[in-house]
């Protein structure tokens, strides 16, 4: 007769007891709760997170001008990189004006609606010194160190910088200020699609600094925001009153320019576009008064500028306008089209046409302006840098420019990185997290890896929403990817209390290799998040 054995107390529970069935549950709890949580966070991030729309699918003012812009978009009648265009033709006087695509991904733009200027600010900075050439109140030859005398340079190359040199860019001067931590600062900035021109200083300071700089025998163009704002803060004293105020006194309101501004304080004019690095992708728009000469902060219309090239196509401009037409130094990377500088203007000999133009670019815009010696001129405005503002104009005036022939969509790798940052590392964090498994690439699971995995996720999803391709990947991967980070600080937050702080041997040694990284990442995830803060 069999004799029955005692269950004992402390016996493992069978596949069946109470314990494992509450187990599973537990675990299935977590898993749904997990699930729920990282569906609600891709519906939120799909709801709000970057989207593509056709440029070409809203148009108004004029149908047929309309028309030939769409078909000059590199996406055509898809969703892509443009945004929104504005762009008015002079055709000996008469305008012609046409827009399409949104202002903000929503909002159609209209004829009217306002634009940075970027670089293409220069030509009115050189127009605003050909007032005061042409009133007598200062001289091309005049030097920086004579009109700055309670400046010390430290370099007289610098201090003999003429008026005409650094309005031809031919002052030998760097872009932008070389010395100290505002270059760096700048660039990230700008990288991470800032506001990177905030962090500079008085240009004219940053000039009196330099050494080893300025023209020399046989100096060629190149061309520096440096020199130019420089020249703007130069007029301004020269003319006795601020850059704004000088600008419009002396050019803006003779030619009823009125909706050319320049901003003294962040944020954007009435009725102003949000700038995109690519469509789905904004980013703060420029602003510094000291730099404004260059064009940050500076904002227009097509209607404004087209009022401005009608001035100077005229068959009797006025003087000021006549004295930036002058060529006054070659640009050897324009020689086959007789490539000059005039003040401000680029001057070419395009097969038999004499053309003036001159293109910008900031963070999220582009523009061009250009007229011919036919008395014809264009205007083209975007609130994008994947729009090809200058292949649009130069095809709006029927001249062939394959210097600015642009890639139809951005680099495959381009859009595999966008891919890897915004879904691949969220995907490879939660991984980590619930597979934590010690490999020789990978440290076990304790709770500076439980802060670190969430951490660098984070970090590559928000950097992709700043420089990432969304004009040609769906706004569903971005999604994906948030849904991934949610699971991923939901698992962390989960397994945090069964955690020790640094497993291994060397817990100060796992500090470090902990801090290294981290400590950057949390940097870097910072200044993103305030970026986006700053966004319109």
């Amino acid at each position: 007769m069999p004799v029955p054995v005692p269950v004992s107390d402390t016996a493992p529970p069978g596949p069946t007891s109470p314990d494992n069935r509450s187990q599973r549950g537990g675990r299935r709890r977590t898993i749904r709760w997990t699930a729920a949580v990282a569906v609600l966070a891709a519906l939120g991030a799909f709801a709000a997170g970057p989207r593509s729309a056709p440029a070409a699918a809203h148009r108004s003012g004029d149908a047929a001008l309309a028309a030939r812009v769409a078909g000059l978009l590199p996406d055509g009648q898809r969703a892509g990189g443009s945004v929104g265009v504005s762009v008015a033709v002079v055709d000996h006087g008469k305008v012609t004006r046409a827009a399409l695509g949104t202002t903000d991904g929503s909002t159609p733009v209209t004829p009217d609606t306002v634009f940075e200027t970027g670089s293409a600010q220069k030509v009115l900075t050189a127009s605003l010194l050909g007032s005061l050439l042409d009133a007598g109140k200062i001289k091309l030859t005049d030097t920086v160190g004579r009109l700055w005398p309670e400046y010390t340079f430290a370099d007289p190359a610098v201090s003999g910088i003429t008026v005409e040199q650094l309005a031809t860019h031919t002052a030998g001067l760097p872009s932008f200020p070389p010395d100290g931590a505002q270059f760096p600062l700048a660039m990230a900035g700008y990288l991470l699609g800032g506001d990177g021109y905030s962090v500079l200083g008085d240009p004219v300071r940053a000039l009196t600094r330099l050494s080893g700089y300025g023209p020399k025998p046989g100096t060629e163009y190149s061309y520096s925001n440096l020199g130019y704002a420089v020249l703007g803060e130069t007029l301004a004293k020269v003319d006795g009153r601020d850059y704004p105020t000088a600008l419009r006194e002396r050019v803006l309101a003779p030619l009823g320019m009125k909706h050319t501004t320049v901003r003294t304080a962040p944020g954007t004019p009435d009725g102003a576009i949000q700038p995109f690095h690519t469509a789905g992708t904004p980013v703060v728009p420029w602003t510094n008064p000291k730099w404004a000469a260059v064009g940050t902060g500076t904002w227009t219309t097509s209607a404004d500028l087209a009022a401005f090239l009608a001035a100077n196509t005229a068959p009797n401009p006025p003087s000021a306008l006549a004295l930036t037409h002058t060529p006054r130094a070659a640009v050897a990377d324009y020689a086959d089209r007789d490539g000059h500088i005039g003040l401000g203007w680029q001057l070419w000999n395009a097969g038999g046409t004499k053309v003036g133009w001159h293109n910008g670019l900031t963070n999220g815009s582009r523009a061009f302006v250009a007229h011919t010696s036919d008395q014809r001129a264009v205007v083209v405005l975007a609130n994008s840098t994947r729009t090809p503002t200058e292949k649009i104009g130069f095809g709006l005036l029927g001249i062939s420019a394959p210097e600015f022939d642009e890639p139809q969509t951005p680099h495959p790798i381009l859009l595999a990185f966008t891919v890897l940052l915004s879904a691949g590392a969220p995907a490879l964090a939660l991984l980590g997290m619930v597979r934590p498994r010690r490999t020789r690439l990978s440290r076990p699971l304790d709770r500076l890896k439980a802060v670190s995995l969430p951490l660098t996720a984070a970090t590559c999803w928000l950097l992709a929403l700043r420089v990432g391709e969304w004009g040609h990947l769906p706004g569903v991967v971005s999604a994906l990817g948030a849904g991934l980070l949610a699971a991923t600080v939901v698992e962390s937050v989960r397994r945090w209390p069964a955690l020790p702080t640094a497993r291994g041997r060397r817990p100060w040694l796992r500090a470090v290799t902990f801090a290294l990284p981290t400590l950057p990442l949390a940097a870097l995830l910072c200044t993103t998040a305030v970026i986006t803060a700053q966004l319109p």
